[in-house]
């Protein structure tokens, strides 16, 4: 083998140095998730203090000149601290008017509503391309500040997200003891097609590349049929699995303590193509091991065929008139 190397030299080198970019690749693609900052809370202690909290996130939403009509931050409120408030994180690529029908629900069963918008979402770039640049550390900066907000609308506090903004309530799950309840509906921990064992390095790697743009629909790209008139047809793929990573940063931490959260409920469907269930039952296991009484789960059967997004009103595919009772029925 000696002898080979000798009479083989510029081989050699080769071989050499791609042995040694691919053992980098894979210490990089197996290195533990975690964020670059802390947070510390800072609930509002009154209904006038989260007020006006949110009045200073709407005002500085008013003063982007791009911004859609739908996609500002949604505050349905009572005037006055409640018994509950619910809060709704839409999904990636969305905006708050995703869960604007389901907000009017709950708001008149005497909840206070808050849907915020997610950072560099909502505008009128169609393409996704405000989108460059977000990263776990900015998502979980705004879980930080929408949960210290709602403590100041209601006594009780649920937080629903949808995809990617499932991802955020699955890391609020695990870092805050004065949310009540956290419910991730088909929370973007996992891409539907890529093995669940490959999911975690293939984040890592994908993040080590330079970032591009990738398009739902590439064939219709800005004319995609199924997607809401304010929504983003494309995205940055690192803002994508950066999604992805603040939800293996709950993860790392899910293996070593238990959630601080009151419960969590996790809703799946059987149906959905776009996120990997495979992923979201790791999660769960987890979080039953600190005790059953942490964990509820629902799953919609994949006959029902709700699509990924079953929250949008306008979805050409979709099922609100089965999901909306249902979620009116499990989260109470």
């Amino acid at each position: 083998m000696i002898e080979w190397f000798r009479t083989h030299p510029k081989l050699s080198i080769f071989l050499g140095i791609l042995g040694g970019f691919i053992i980098l690749l894979l210490i990089m693609a197996n290195k533990p998730f975690s964020l670059r900052q802390a947070f510390t809370p800072e609930p509002a202690e009154k209904y006038e203090e989260a007020l006006v909290r949110i009045e200073a996130v709407q005002a500085a939403e008013a003063e982007i000149p791009d911004l859609s009509p739908e996609c500002g931050s949604i505050l349905m409120t009572h005037e006055e601290k409640v018994a509950n408030v619910i809060v709704f994180l839409h999904g990636f690529t969305s905006c708050p008017d995703q869960f604007a029908a389901l907000g009017e629900e709950y708001f008149n069963r005497g909840y206070n509503v808050f849907i915020p918008r997610q950072p560099r979402h909502g505008l009128q770039e169609f393409d996704g391309s405000p989108l460059k640049g977000l990263n776990a550390e900015e998502l979980a900066a705004f879980g930080n500040q929408i949960a210290d907000i709602s403590q100041g609308l209601g006594e009780r506090v649920v937080v629903v997200g949808l995809s990617g903004g499932g991802a955020v309530t699955t890391w609020l799950a695990q870092e805050r003891d004065d949310i009540d309840l956290a419910v991730p509906i088909a929370p973007f921990l996992g891409i539907g097609f890529i093995p669940r064992p490959l999911t975690r390095p293939l984040t890592n790697l994908i993040l080590l590349i330079p970032d591009f743009h990738q398009w739902w629909d590439p064939v219709h790209q800005l004319s995609n049929p199924l997607s809401a008139s304010y929504s983003y047809r494309g995205y940055q793929m690192h803002a994508l699995f950066e999604n992805l990573r603040l939800g293996f940063v709950a993860e790392e931490d899910a293996k070593k303590v238990k959630p601080a959260t009151g419960g969590i409920l996790v809703i799946t469907n059987a149906n959905d193509e776009s996120v990997n269930n495979e992923v979201v039952a790791e999660f769960e296991q987890l979080w039953l091991e600190h005790g059953e009484q942490f964990l509820q789960t629902f799953q919609f059967e994949k006959e029902l065929e709700i699509p990924h997004d079953m929250i949008t009103v306008s979805r050409p595919n979709g099922r609100v008139d089965i999901v909306y009772p249902k979620l009116l029925e499990l989260i109470q």
